[in-house]
């Protein structure tokens, strides 16, 4: 009897766990991460001095591009950090202490420019932690990476880091999700799962 009731207990905090770990569904705590919020003409490009969501560094802004010198990777726009000169993007929100986040991002080198004109700088909480570059043109490439929170609001950064030269590296679909189940959680799932097994077996042999 008591053996029934501990398997009991196992099933149901392995449920749990594996309800916990689907249940929540997948949001991109990053807002406007494909800056779609600006009615951008189709064959036009023009500066901001921000975007919705996203603080840009003054005076140089973000440069907002809809079929110009390339095609966004998602929606119609996308932005480039070389307006007139090197520029940056931010945007902050809150963290849990700990937990992990997967940044996602795609990037894409603007042709027939050299490529000490192209690449971005990515830093989190006022830390550069990557430096992307491409020897590919015409091509949006992925790139992802593991983020920590620290139970604060904290800033997500891109900064453009080629020469200084209104040419540089487009930037577009920025998404930042809670990272997926610790492999722990799916244990607890097996071990359910076995659980259940156990019992029905047992409940089986004893008819």
């Amino acid at each position: 009897m008591k053996t029934t009731k501990m398997i009991k207990s196992v099933i149901a905090a392995a449920l749990l766990a594996a309800g916990s770990a689907y249940a929540t569904p997948v949001v991109n705590l990053i807002q406007n991460g494909s800056f779609e919020d600006k009615t951008q003409a189709n064959g036009t490009w023009d500066i901001y001095s921000g975007l919705d969501h996203w603080t840009a560094a003054a005076p140089t802004g973000v440069e907002v591009r809809h079929n110009v010198v390339g095609t966004a990777a998602d929606g119609v726009n996308f932005v480039e950090l070389d307006t007139y000169a090197n520029s940056s993007i931010t945007q902050a929100f809150q963290t849990v202490a700990s937990q992990k986040y997967t940044l996602t991002f795609q990037f894409q080198n603007r042709d027939g420019v050299a490529t000490s004109s192209q690449g971005l700088d990515v830093s989190w909480g006022g830390t550069t932690f990557a430096s992307v570059d491409s020897l590919l043109y015409g091509n949006w490439e992925t790139r992802s990476y593991t983020l920590i929170g620290n139970g604060t609001m904290q800033a997500l950064t891109f900064s453009a880091h080629g020469s200084s030269d209104g040419l540089g590296t487009s930037l577009d679909n920025v998404s930042v999700t809670a990272a997926v189940p610790e492999p722990e959680t799916y244990g607890m799932m097996l071990v359910g799962l076995a659980a259940i097994g156990f019992v029905a077996r047992r409940r089986k042999a004893a008819k």
